[in-house]
Parts: structure tokens; sequence; C-alpha cells
């Protein structure tokens, strides 16, 4: 990653970052466990799922990949990922290990893991000279990707979900 695309990337990271802070700045526990409907997530479960899967994409990142058979890819899917990947209209099913369980028994608690996970998430990009795109890892949901893919996923998925919450803001019945 040269340069120029690492400021990019910090600065991607940042902006979905804060902007799922955002999304969840100001919610009451009472709000926080309010669901629309049984099969719907909460505003606390979206956080938790959030800060599951900064971990699980960072992991991939740091310890689960491989040198890319045939060297370094192209741009890729890249691009696509981070254009498409908070649109709300493709429902997605999220792999067991990334769902929330009640890990977390209050938001506060769900967006502090987040926001430490995310910092390391930061601070590694701001010290990565490799080539992501001449590493693979191996994600649940798109199987073989590269590691800039994996950059990619990591940096758009607090943004979908902080579109998610904001759904949930908006709801007729939301307690307020």
């Amino acid at each position: 990653m040269d340069e120029r695309e690492r400021n990019q990337v910090l600065t991607k990271l940042r902006e979905t970052r804060d902007g799922f802070l955002s999304s969840v700045e100001g919610i009451a526990e009472k709000q926080a466990a309010w669901k629309p409907a049984p099969e719907s997530w909460s505003a606390l479960e979206c956080a938790e799922h959030v800060a599951i899967v900064e971990k699980r994409m960072f992991n991939r990142l740091t310890a689960e990949v491989m040198p890319r058979a045939g060297g370094s890819a192209g741009v890729g899917r890249e691009q696509t990922i981070l254009d498409s990947g908070a649109d709300r209209s493709r429902k997605f099913q999220a792999p067991p290990a990334a769902s929330p369980s009640g890990t977390f028994t209050t938001i506060e608690e769900a967006v502090e893991a987040f926001r430490m996970r995310r910092f390391e998430t930061i601070r590694w990009v701001e010290n990565c000279r490799e080539d992501l795109r001449a590493l693979q890892t191996n994600h649940p949901a798109f199987g073989e990707i590269t590691a800039q893919e994996c950059l990619a996923l990591l940096i758009i998925h607090p943004a979908r979900h902080a579109l998610q919450v904001h759904e949930l803001r908006q709801h007729p019945q939301f307690p307020r």
C-alpha cells in the first residue's frame, strides 16, 4: 500500500467509525434494546455485531492471510465493495460467529469495544507496508478475497449498520 492509498484508507476508516459512533450517540439503554420485530436487530445488537466483525476482519487481515496465487491482483472488487457495501436494499444473513449473542450488556460497552478495535485497525494501517493485493484470505460470505478487499469490507461495514441504526431511530414506534 503506497502513502496516497494509505491516507485514503485511513480517511475512510475514520469516516465510517465516526458515522457509526454518531448513529448510536445519545441512545438510552431502553432505546438500545428496542427492535421493531423479533427477527430484527436492536441498536445494541447492531453495535455488538459491528464490534465482533471489526475484530474478526482485523484477525483475517493480520493473522489469516497468505500469498495470493498469481501475485498481486489489480484494483479488483474493492471499489465496488466501498461503493455498494452500505446499501441496505440487499440484506445479508450474518454468520453465527458474527451474530449478536448478548456479549455486551450495554450499548456503551459494545460501542467502546468497536472504538478500541477500530483504533487497532487504524494503527495497523498506519504501519502497513505490504501489498495487500498480493495477499489473500477467506471470507465466510465472499469466499477467497484479497487482503485489500477484506480491508474494504472492514472499512464499509460500520456504515451499513449506521444506516440500520438510523432506520431504527426513525421508526414510528422507537421509544422516545
